[in-house]
């Protein structure tokens, strides 16, 4: 598969949508995030990589609002989320998309339910087209049309996360957080949802952070690979500087 990400990387004079400095998150004695800085570009693809448990998920977390930091300054589209009210940070929210690792659909909901719900409670004084035509053209956006009315039990694991990612694009996000959406799935999936991931960024210039462990996804999708190490950005660079680095804790990454 074609590197998409490189070839559509955003100029360096993009302004930046994400800007985090200092964040610090602990529970505990467990420190997750301890001096974590990183600012992320209009358009840009974020890869951010680390061992299982190190505060990936917690990160994005962080960005959207989800978990408060125990300090630190966050900024999306310019704004300190922390001095955000909850009518304002639902506002935001609109503006980014949140791919679960588990898919988080709502089991008693069809598909279409499922992709309604977050129309009929962030847009229902915005809806300018039909529900129907909406949720039908996130379902083409993931080659799932024909699943609209399936129950997310009907659905294998790939069709799950296709219908995850429909669910975040519904309303037009320009943020999207992927928690390792690749995770649980054979190559070829896998393969699927790198190219799916390709194709939103290219049709929608999207910014996202991408949370995995899938060295093949970082490698396709990445326009940058941040290494969350100890609490902080440890090391970042393309695939292709981060490849050749000599130091251990990241270079095991490559040898997967």
């Amino acid at each position: 598969m074609e590197n998409v990400a490189t070839n559509i990387a955003p100029s360096a004079t993009m302004p930046p949508v994400i800007e985090i400095e200092h964040l610090q998150k602990a529970f505990g004695s467990n420190v997750v995030l301890r001096d974590f800085n990183l600012t992320i570009s209009s358009g840009e693809n974020v890869v951010v990589m680390g061992k299982s448990g190190i505060g990936k998920t917690i990160l994005i977390k962080c960005i959207i609002g989800l978990i408060k930091p125990d300090g630190g300054t966050l900024r999306v589209f310019g704004q300190d989320i922390s001095k955000l009210n909850h009518h304002d940070l639902d506002e935001l929210r609109t503006r980014i998309g949140f791919v679960f690792q588990s898919s988080a659909l709502y089991d008693s909901m069809t598909v279409r339910e499922n992709l309604e719900f977050p129309l009929r409670r962030h847009r229902r004084n915005k809806i300018t087209g039909s529900l129907d035509e909406l949720v039908r053209e996130a379902l083409r956006n993931v080659g799932l049309e024909n699943a609209i009315d399936l129950m997310p039990s009907e659905l294998s694991g790939g069709m799950r996360k296709r219908i995850g990612i429909a669910r975040s694009l519904i309303l037009k996000p320009e943020i999207v957080l992927y928690d390792e959406p690749t995770t649980g799935l054979d190559p070829i999936t896998s393969a699927e949802i790198t190219h799916l991931i390709l194709e939103i960024q290219e049709k929608y210039k999207t910014t996202s952070i991408i949370i995995t462990h899938d060295m093949e996804l970082a490698k396709q999708t990445a326009n940058r690979i941040v290494f969350l190490m100890d609490g902080i950005a440890w090391q970042q660079g393309t695939y292709e500087e981060l490849s050749k680095t000599t130091d251990p804790d990241v270079k095991r990454f490559f040898k997967q």
